[in-house]
């Protein structure tokens, strides 16, 4: 096809202009609790499951797939803090993303106006300070969370995350094809622990890609679970 064509003949002549190339054209939209009803099963539902059972001072592990400049992130971060579960530290967060530029700017944690538009103005205040650049995130956030550039179909790299208890990928796979999201879905199963939640964008669905999840219908929202039976 003319348009691979032209996308190898740019990786071998110009590498750095394809690079920039598809840095241009990747969508980063994005914002803190965006699609508040997420984070709300999140806090009510999902961090209550997973301490239940759990050995005690074992620690959560949450993969933001996809997360662009980190606002996700840094949500489930402040969400972890006002639920009043966990101890300091016993959390952490890793956000990865296909783009350099937004890993690099989701782990200088500095934002502008439009990333505030749906945060509660008290905890604006509580987990943020403001300098002449814009408002930074405060360090009791930014030392539970992880930053790294990885792409969801290179399914070996992705076995850096280790193993998780949650995965946030929210309006990533739309972009997707069958086949793709297949692969990434396979992927998101194995990276889970066995009870594992998986939560989508409320436009992306399991139905005829995986039938391993369990869907749960939870107050706020439903969201796809690993099986606790799941072999390790």
């Amino acid at each position: 096809r003319p348009e691979r064509a032209l996308v190898r003949l740019l990786l071998r002549e110009e590498p750095q202009e394809a690079r920039q190339l598809h840095e241009d054209v990747l969508i980063h939209v994005t914002a803190f609790f965006r699609d508040p009803e997420v984070f709300e099963a999140l806090q009510k539902s999902v961090f209550p499951e997973l301490l239940t059972p759990r050995p005690e001072g074992a620690q959560i592990r949450i993969w933001v797939a996809g997360c662009s400049t980190g606002e996700e992130v840094y949500s489930i971060a402040m969400l972890t803090r006002e639920a009043g579960l966990f101890p300091s530290r016993a959390v952490r967060i890793f956000g990865s993303d296909i783009s350099r530029r937004c890993v690099v700017a989701a782990r200088r944690g500095v934002y502008g106006a439009s990333s505030f538009r749906a945060i509660p103005p008290e905890m604006r205040r509580r987990y943020f300070f403001e300098r002449h650049d814009g408002m930074h995130v405060v360090e009791e956030l930014r030392a539970l969370c992880q930053f790294g550039q990885l792409n969801l179909l290179d399914s070996a790299r992705a076995s850096v995350v280790g193993r998780v208890d949650v995965i946030f990928c929210r309006n990533v796979m739309i972009y997707f094809d069958e086949a793709s999201r297949r692969r990434v879905i396979e992927m998101f199963y194995d990276r889970l622990l066995p009870g594992g939640f998986l939560l989508l964008g409320h436009s992306e669905s399991l139905l005829n890609i995986s039938t391993a999840f369990e869907l749960v219908h939870l107050r706020e929202d439903l969201v796809y679970r690993k099986p606790i039976s799941a072999v390790r």
